[in-house]
């Protein structure tokens, strides 16, 4: 790749993307809380809370462009969505669903 200089700004432009950074901020800050908290030991968990947490981030990016929102609130909200976790955030969407839903 260092006889390709073009992969390299092809790659920066597209960690460039807030979009991007947002999933990025998700996985690294699930990784620092799961990794602070030490109460998971299976590597294979710690992995997927991670990849999942960066998949929510760009759900929440992509209902950030729809609602014409500033590109760079992404990299927030995957910090948040790193920080609660997955569990937390399931139970969110299943309070606010609920709610909104009224089962009965």
């Amino acid at each position: 790749m260092p006889d390709k200089p073009d992969t390299w700004a092809k790659l920066w432009m597209a960690l460039s993307n807030p979009l991007w950074q947002g999933a990025i901020m998700a996985i690294i800050v699930s990784l620092m809380r799961i990794l602070y908290d030490a109460k998971e030991t299976s590597k294979r968990r710690i992995f997927f809370e991670a990849l999942i947490c960066g998949a929510l981030s760009l759900v929440a990016s992509s209902l950030i462009e729809w609602m014409a929102w500033p590109p760079s609130l992404s990299v927030a909200a995957g910090g948040t969505i790193g920080f609660l976790g997955v569990t937390a955030i399931r139970e969110l969407v299943t309070r606010f669903i609920g709610r909104k839903v009224d089962i009965t």
